[in-house]
């Protein structure tokens, strides 16, 4: 697994998360994105000085309402056309920005088929 950080501070955060392919999947590498509370392009210029391709990512987890987590995460979801995880209580937050976006509810305590 692969860690970059495109930065992290009240001015927005964003890690991105990598499992290279294996030998028996060679064309299976994902790259998830942890927040982005960056402006898309701000977000896409950074992946880019990292060598990173935008469209390599292939989720947001978002783990917080706090807009330095999630400012450019509806925006870069839209364009590149990939889901957002995020649970309903932060969902319930951000859900007038969520438009056309493919929203999926991360299963929390509460929610978990394991939760007691």
């Amino acid at each position: 697994m692969k860690f970059a950080s495109l930065g992290s501070g009240s001015e927005g955060n964003a890690l991105l998360i990598s499992a290279a392919a294996g030998a028996d999947r060679p064309n299976a590498g994902t790259t998830v994105m942890l927040d982005c509370g960056f402006a898309l392009r701000e977000a896409e210029r950074r992946m880019l000085r990292l060598g990173i391709d935008p469209s390599d990512v292939s989720a947001i987890v978002v783990t917080h309402e706090h807009s330095d987590h999630v400012s450019g995460v509806f925006k870069f979801a839209r364009r590149y056309r990939i889901p957002v995880w995020l649970s309903y209580g932060t969902w319930q937050a951000v859900a007038g920005h969520a438009a056309d976006v493919d929203v999926r509810f991360a299963p929390t305590a509460r929610n978990s088929p394991s939760a007691c």
